[in-house]
């Protein structure tokens, strides 16, 4: 479900759940609650860390749970039923598991020290489900054999079959139970749970590097309460609804609703109402904030000392104003336009979109911003570095505004971790993404990209972002992907011989398989040994106004490729290879290089056999300046090490790294916070401003 900006309804955010069809229809019993706590980054990959309470158990089985809340402690936090076999973090396993956003999917890995895969990526064939996934609040997994059967339901009668599965190398005998990872190392995440049948769990224990340990308590005869809907929503009020269904044996509780700005992490609690009986009950709020968005869920307190909350959801507030210009502001100093691609930037954005400001530089805050799910501008009141912890970050819900150009100077750096861009219609600007070695060792499997457009994703634009130190590339566009954006963009110095499995792996650029209407220009690829880019088999791409420095592979065309290359400069090429080369059809126009710009085994083409309208090139002669000038994030304030970076260009110097340690390591930027003055009205133009301010 989507946050409607026109009627200002709720929306299912992040941390949301669907309510249950029918389930106030039911009489309630007193029910026995589990609650799991679990850290650990992910339940995924090769190797798992979570918190698992489970049991043994030999031959089939058929296991139901209902998940009544799970902090959003990062979008991809994780709870469900799982089967594993053993206690092994790599060990073979199948999980039908629930994220915050209320999502079921199957995911599995077939066997020990395998790639994990999921109805959602990778595993989509498995799937009875357009999309592999489904919002359910009850879940069921049953094992008949060698086959697993998923299934999802929003009411625990009518089940939706999610995927049957066979293949994985599950022992006859194998661990069932309920796992929980919270995808944020050092934190843990709580799970809630009910109405379990099919195991009857005897053991808990965390499973992997954890960092911060798990636990398990079961409470009988507790009440419970779900959250409803918002109602009546202005830029300063809201009724919020909730149902107590089960006074848990009480005679009496008392009911309230806790609500917090999103990314605060404290919750404000409402007065609360004595209810002897099972009921709804609402409550105003009239001291909110106008384009905000707020979490909220509620609670019940018995005279027993029994407490339960609800599943958290997520209202969005208007704007003050009636509206005002959805456009104006100054150009790019750049003479590349984010707007000038195929992509169209933000469509979605106007002057209700609700605004998340970012107060401190670290993961918590700015994973509850890009987690929301409806539309958000997230800004920045602070500059810093920001760790993220050895993980990646993913943007899962569409239409996010991420505007790095709000932070105060030096800006927003993310190190330790990668970002990806798994949701559709996008914008990212002025971010830094230096993933680097995060001191590990070559066994480790870390891959970080810098930033990644997901797979099958559409009308995403990244502009004036600087990558450097990327793993595996360092600024990529995936698969099949349709209108996407790469302009003004540092793509440098991705780490050469670092912690990739494939050994020597300094790779730039990769634009997958099947990618269309892909626009890159107005990028600088410097100390990228290969892929800048790589324009992979059916892709279809405009390279223009680029600079690439220092490469061995240039423009690397793949068979079934056509593309646009016009006004690019190649430097210091390090080998004999041509500038464009590999296969395809391209129109090339307007390139230097100090090897032949291209080979036979490119068609080249009399016209473009694509362009957007808008784009113009800046000529051959003046790219090199031109994009010394304005590429990166916050050109005009610029942090060091990219203006390292882009003097070497100036002095054809610059080497290739293995490590960010060897040019001075992770940097730690000043924490500088200031207040932004958020208009009600004029957001693009106040957005272009801000850019402006830094270009």
């Amino acid at each position: 479900m989507r946050f409607d900006r026109r009627t200002f309804l709720r929306s299912i955010g992040a941390g949301a759940v669907a309510p249950a069809v029918g389930l106030f229809d039911r009489t309630a019993t007193a029910a026995t609650v589990i609650t799991i706590r679990g850290g650990g980054a992910d339940i995924w990959n090769t190797e798992d860390a979570f918190h698992f309470y489970y049991e043994t158990v030999d031959g089939d089985f058929d296991v139901q749970v209902r998940n009544t809340a799970l902090e959003n402690t990062d979008p991809n936090a994780k709870t469900g039923i799982m089967a594993r076999n053993s206690e092994d973090p790599g060990a073979p396993n199948v999980l039908l598991r629930r994220t915050p956003s209320g999502a079921a999917s199957l995911q599995w890995r077939s066997e020990s020290g395998s790639e994990t895969i999921s109805t959602t990526s990778g595993g989509e064939d498995e799937s009875e489900l357009d999309g592999g996934s489904l919002q359910a609040e009850w879940l069921r997994l049953r094992r008949q054999g060698d086959v697993f059967e998923a299934y999802g339901s929003d009411d625990g009668t009518d089940w939706t079959t999610i995927a049957r599965l066979d293949g994985v190398e599950l022992s006859d005998s194998a661990l069932v139970g309920l796992p929980v990872t919270s995808h944020n190392v050092g934190v843990r995440c709580t799970a809630r749970l009910r109405d379990l049948s099919g195991i009857d769990p005897d053991t808990n224990r965390d499973v992997g590097d954890v960092s911060v340990t798990g636990s398990v308590e079961t409470e009988e005869g507790v009440p419970f309460v779900t959250t409803g809907d918002a109602t009546d929503v202005t830029a300063r009020k809201a009724t919020l609804r909730g149902e107590l269904t089960d006074l848990g044996g009480a005679d009496a509780a008392s009911c309230y609703v806790e609500y917090r700005e999103v990314p605060s992490a404290a919750w404000t609690a409402t007065a609360a109402q004595t209810r002897t009986e099972p009921g709804t009950f609402d409550v105003r709020l009239t001291d909110l904030t106008s384009r905000r968005y707020y979490e909220y869920r509620a609670v019940v307190e018995t005279e027993n000392g029994d407490r339960t909350v609800g599943s958290s959801e997520t209202v969005g507030t208007p704007s003050q104003s009636n509206g005002g210009s959805n456009g104006g502001g100054p150009d790019s100093a750049s003479r590349v336009d984010f707007a000038d691609g195929f992509a169209v930037p933000a469509p979605w954005l106007d002057d209700d979109t609700p605004i998340i400001p970012v107060t401190e530089p670290n993961r918590r805050q700015l994973a509850a911003a890009v987690g929301i799910d409806g539309p958000r501008l997230v800004v920045f009141e602070t500059s810093g570095t920001v760790d993220l912890g050895k993980q990646r970050l993913t943007v899962s819900s569409d239409e996010l505004y991420l505007a790095g150009q709000t932070a105060p100077s030096p800006g927003i750096t993310l190190v330790q971790g990668d970002l990806w861009i798994d949701a559709d219609d996008c914008v990212i600007q002025h971010l830094r993404v230096r993933p680097g070695d995060a001191n590990l060792t070559e066994e480790s499997d870390w891959e970080p990209d810098g930033i990644r457009t997901g797979d099958g994703t559409q009308n995403n634009v990244i502009d004036h972002c600087t990558t450097t130190w990327a793993v595996d590339e360092n600024l990529s566009v995936g698969y099949d992907t349709v209108n996407t954006t790469v302009s003004n963009c540092l793509i440098a110095e991705p780490l050469q011989d670092a912690t990739h499995h494939k050994g020597d792996h300094g790779y730039g650029s990769l634009i997958g398989n099947g990618a269309s209407n892909v626009t890159l220009a107005g990028n600088v690829w410097a100390h990228n040994y290969d892929r800048n880019p790589r324009l992979k088999q059916g892709t279809r791409t405009v390279v223009a106004n680029n600079v690439i420095y220092h490469y061995n592979d240039g423009v690397w065309m793949d068979p079934d490729t056509e593309a646009s290359i016009e006004s690019n400069v190649f430097r210091r090429p390090v080998s004999d290879q041509l500038a464009v080369f590999g296969e395809g059809a391209a129109a090339l126009d307007d390139n230097v290089a100090t090897t032949p710009t291209t080979s036979e085994g490119i068609t080249q083409l009399d016209t473009r056999p694509l362009w957007p309208t808008a784009l113009e090139t800046v000529g051959s002669e003046n790219v090199v300046e031109h994009n010394l000038t304005n590429a990166g994030a916050r050109p005009a304030d610029r942090t060091a090490a990219d203006e390292r970076v882009l003097e070497q260009l100036r002095t054809e110097g610059g080497s290739y790294i293995d490590s960010q340690t060897e040019v001075g390591g992770y940097p730690e930027l000043e924490v500088v916070t200031h207040r932004l003055t958020i208009p009600q009205g004029g957001t693009r133009a106040w957005l272009r401003a801000k850019a402006r301010a830094v270009e």
